[in-house]
């Protein structure tokens, strides 16, 4: 769980300090993503039963402001919204905003990041499991491809 913990710790600072300063932003950046990638891929996680405070609410705006710092080059994309319908036309096209996307991951890990420090390790990943499984993980694939595609 320390890699994990440390993974998260690397990617949130992209939405909590607005100047992170590595030398290659984009590929690091897309090392980390695959990392919290694995880590979910390869997680058994069980839930916990305790009653728990909720997390704090992570401002949206503020940490978007930082990401935007961050990747000033990042933008708009297309998509598709169902790759297993051959047969889409317009109507199966998307568009996705590689900004929200890390945002939203940030936020996802944050809330993990506030569990693993106030709960326990079992409720944080079953929280980084279920927070991945219906939210995060769209937005990973997505920018994981944004990247390889706009060769930023």
């Amino acid at each position: 769980m320390k890699k994990l913990r440390v993974t998260i710790d690397q990617i949130t600072e992209f939405g909590i300090n607005a100047k992170v300063s590595v030398p290659n932003k984009i590929g690091e950046l897309r090392m980390l993503l695959v990392e919290i990638y694995s880590e979910f891929l390869n997680i058994k996680s069980q839930f916990d039963n305790m009653d728990y405070d909720e997390e704090p609410q992570f401002d949206y705006e503020k940490i978007r402001q930082n990401v935007v710092s961050n990747f000033p080059n990042f933008g708009w994309y297309g998509t598709v919204l169902d790759i297993n319908n051959i047969y889409a036309q317009e109507e199966g096209l998307g568009i996705g905003d590689a900004l929200d996307d890390l945002t939203d991951i940030i936020i996802d890990l944050l809330e993990v990041k506030w569990r693993f420090e106030n709960t326990n390790e079992i409720d944080a990943l079953w929280h980084f499991e279920f927070l991945m499984r219906s939210h995060s993980e769209r937005h990973l694939i997505n920018l994981l491809k944004y990247l390889k595609e706009s060769e930023l």
